[in-house]
């Protein structure tokens, strides 16, 4: 160290030709630079993760009203099977109606001896 009057001499940093202040700025710009796109990429993950919530919850959303779409399938299909189910005893009804009464005129004609009246 030389007597120059007491000043204060930062140290010299290698043999660049760099003071030892503009070392340390170059490491601050570094570590803000990193700072700054670490920061970026955080800012992307938080849009990809918003986005993704988004859409899930709108495909929990799909999920709900699929249930419901489908709960009222099955009660609609359960109302298609009960009227079916109407229906085909009720023609069971009529065919059993119209057997009993061919049955019934069958009779009669052999019975009148093949006339619908008697004499």
């Amino acid at each position: 160290m030389g007597s120059s009057g007491g000043s204060y001499q930062p140290p010299k940093a290698g043999g660049g030709g760099t003071t030892y202040a503009e070392q340390q700025t170059g490491v601050v710009e570094d570590s803000l630079r990193t700072q700054y796109q670490a920061e970026a990429t955080a800012n992307t993950v938080m849009a990809q993760m918003t986005t993704q919530r988004y859409q899930l919850q709108g495909a929990r959303d799909n999920v709900a009203d699929m249930r419901q779409t489908t709960e009222k399938a099955k009660k609609e299909l359960a109302d298609l099977a009960s009227k079916a189910a109407k229906k085909r005893r009720r023609l069971q009804m009529i065919i059993a109606f119209l057997a009993a009464t061919d049955t019934l005129l069958f009779f009669r004609l052999a019975y009148c001896g093949g006339s619908f009246f008697c004499r």
